[in-house]
């Protein structure tokens, strides 16, 4: 976990062992606040190779940078639609068809993006919305849900049986993302 990587832990051949560190299955995590802050650590060229040897990256808001932005939201890509428009005059009418594409998410949409929401994108997916939630109170959540008893299923007493009871099939979580996403 490299927190505040370009504040307490500028490492400047960072972006060159990323992917050395990927092939070996060690999972580097670095935190940046902006761009910026990359770049002034690995120079611009460092800064586009972290980017594009990260695994998982994830935009949490509060960002000014223009470039970045526009590079995210190209990354985020754009969504389809046809338009349809009709007119119609005494005794005949039109009818036309347009296809068009609109960002999903803009610059200013992305400059704007509320706190609670992140944009996440992964390797091999499309980029995905979620709802963002403090660290402590997830683990915090994490926890209560591991430390909370669980119920055995009632015997019947009238019977006795050779072993004790056995507590019943444990019900599957889900998903542990979609559980943070949910409010």
């Amino acid at each position: 976990m490299l927190d505040e990587a370009a504040n307490v832990c500028r490492w400047a051949n960072l972006p060159d062992l990323y992917s050395h560190y990927g092939s070996r299955g060690i999972v580097v995590s670095t935190f940046l606040q902006s761009w910026s802050q990359g770049v002034d650590v690995g120079g611009e060229s460092g800064m586009r190779k972290l980017f594009s040897t990260a695994n998982v990256v994830t935009y949490g808001g509060n960002v000014k940078e223009e470039g970045f932005l526009k590079m995210l939201s190209e990354l985020i890509g754009k969504h389809p639609y046809t338009s349809v428009s009709s007119s119609r005059q005494k005794d005949s009418g039109s009818t036309s068809c347009q296809d068009d594409t609109d960002e999903i998410l803009s610059v200013a949409d992305l400059a704007a993006l509320p706190k609670g929401r992140a944009v996440m994108l992964g390797s091999e997916a499309q980029a995905v919305l979620v709802s963002a939630r403090p660290y402590a109170d997830a683990a915090a959540a994490s926890e209560a849900a591991h430390n909370a008893p669980t119920e055995i299923p009632a015997t019947d007493q009238s019977a006795p049986e050779p072993h004790a009871a056995e507590p019943g099939p444990v019900e599957p979580t889900g998903n542990r993302w979609a559980a943070l996403v949910k409010k």
